[in-house]
């Protein structure tokens, strides 16, 4: 027995509990059950997918396709995963959910996290890759086929979810370590960094931060929300804190804010989209409890509400 068709369908219960339920467009029909190739997915004006699906298009199953495949690095079982995603009413082409004007959403690659239909596209897949699925109403509602026993049957839409895998890593040019600052190296297959604090370093008193990577992407700003892949360490080489850790998804917050600690807000505000940033940050800065921490922040998205 399979498992639910579309759990990512469950990111947009909050919009669908909202929705009225509407009648499918009647004004042409296709021949029988339509099939996923009948969607084409083009630009829009915005940053966001255009979907276009034949009028009277009615799916009968759940359904999903590759659009392009990613260059990037191959996706394994269990990793962290950034995504964005784009769902959108069948019914009456309502938005649902829109993660591409704002900031992507955190997954791991787990059947039981993504569902059957995106977990198996993306089990093979590398980053950079895009797929789309249907769900039809039944199986997003999570009821199956059919309605239970005594229960009404689902007024939610049929829903089609357009879905980006985005770097989970730091990507950009490499810049050159100081010497005085704890050593960071990278996995060259997961891109997980290790830290390595020598003997021979004076633990500082402020904040010390320097970019490992330098990425191209938007700059954060006071007030912009970032996602990122972090792993911390005391000063000793004591393990903190990660992201990295299997099962673990990246790290969504606002910076600028109260929201993280002052070390952070100093060393990231100006950082851009991709690098990989080496935080130092004495007790003062950081949690007074805890003494001097060590991180490395790798920056996969930024978004920066409008004043």
């Amino acid at each position: 027995m399979r498992r639910r068709a579309l759990a990512l369908v469950a990111i947009a219960a909050l919009a669908l509990a909202g929705c009225s339920n509407s009648s499918p467009n009647a004004t042409a029909t296709l021949g029988g059950a339509a099939s996923i190739d009948d969607i084409l997915i083009g630009n829009s004006d915005a940053l966001a997918p255009q979907i276009t699906v034949p009028d009277g298009a009615l799916f009968t199953e759940a359904q999903g396709r590759t659009v392009w495949d990613g260059d990037g690095a191959p996706l394994v079982d269990n990793q962290p995963l950034l995504l964005d995603i784009f769902a959108e009413s069948l019914d009456d082409g309502a938005e649902l959910v829109n993660t591409f004007d704002g900031l992507p959403r955190p997954f791991v690659l787990a059947r039981e996290v993504l569902g059957d239909e995106v977990y198996d596209l993306l089990i093979d897949a590398n980053v950079g890759t895009r797929v789309v699925v249907v769900a039809p109403a039944m199986e997003a509602s999570g009821l199956g086929s059919t309605p239970k026993p005594g229960t009404q049957p689902s007024t939610r839409p049929d829903v089609v979810l357009v879905v980006d895998v985005l770097s989970a890593r730091a990507v950009g040019t490499e810049i050159p370590q100081r010497e005085d600052l704890p050593k960071v190296t990278v996995n060259s297959d997961t891109g997980e960094p290790t830290i390595a604090t020598g003997e021979d370093l004076v633990e500082p008193t402020t904040v010390q931060s320097e970019t490992l990577i330098q990425g191209a992407g938007q700059q954060v700003k006071a007030g912009s929300y970032i996602t990122v892949n972090y792993t911390a360490q005391h000063w000793d080489g004591t393990p903190f804190s990660s992201s990295w850790t299997e099962g673990t998804a990246p790290f969504s917050t606002q910076i600028g804010t109260s929201q993280v600690i002052p070390a952070w807000n100093e060393a990231l505000v100006d950082q851009t989209v991709g690098s990989q940033v080496l935080i130092v940050a004495p007790a003062e800065f950081g949690y007074p409890d805890e003494g001097t921490l060590v991180f490395v922040v790798d920056i996969l998205d930024v978004w920066t509400p409008v004043e």
